[in-house]
């Protein structure tokens, strides 16, 4: 009787039969943004990732350059995130600090939800707590930033990062300016 009332099999059976035909009939009028979203939400990396991934370190390889490393990092977002529609970046309040930003960010607003880069505010546990949750739904690869110093009060969701071994970009700096 209390199983029977706290069963919850049937309906999300019903649920899920309905999304299903949601998605074939979605998949036939829409194929190229079908085959996309099950590309990111089975996390996989585009098709010509590897070759155009390689292409931009190789020629890295070839510079001496001798750059801060949070340009050096802003530099790796603006040539990978073209690459990477699921890219979603943030940073807890220092976005002008560690560079986290890209060419192509455009801020998620509450006005505004189409967008790719989230002001997290002075919420460093917050910040790296919601990547997790963003790359347990999939579809996402979430990337946040702030000073090295400052992971100390995120540190039990990094550690939750590393054990369920989740695909979240943690871009932690020094406060030194380099």
């Amino acid at each position: 009787e209390i199983y029977a009332a706290w069963n919850a099999l049937p309906k999300g059976e019903k649920a899920e039969n309905h999304w299903h035909e949601l998605f074939t009939a979605y998949k036939q009028k829409y194929p190229e943004l079908a085959t996309e979203f099950l590309r990111r939400i089975n996390s996989k990396l585009p098709d010509d990732w590897h070759t155009k991934s390689m292409g931009y370190i190789n020629d890295l390889n070839k510079k001496e350059e001798n750059i801060a490393t949070r340009q050096a990092s802003q530099n790796c977002l603006n040539a990978f995130g073209p690459l990477l529609p699921e890219f979603l970046g943030g940073s807890a309040d220092l976005t002008g600090s560690n560079l986290t930003n890209w060419s192509d960010s455009k801020d998620i607003t509450n006005k505004d939800a189409d967008g790719n880069y989230l002001h997290y505010g002075v919420r460093e546990f917050a910040m790296f707590a919601m990547m997790n949750g963003i790359a347990l739904h999939s579809g996402f690869i979430p990337y946040g930033g702030t000073f090295l110093v400052f992971s100390d009060y995120g540190r039990n969701a990094i550690r939750l990062t590393a054990l369920m071994k989740q695909r979240v970009i943690y871009i932690l700096r020094a406060n030194s300016g380099l």
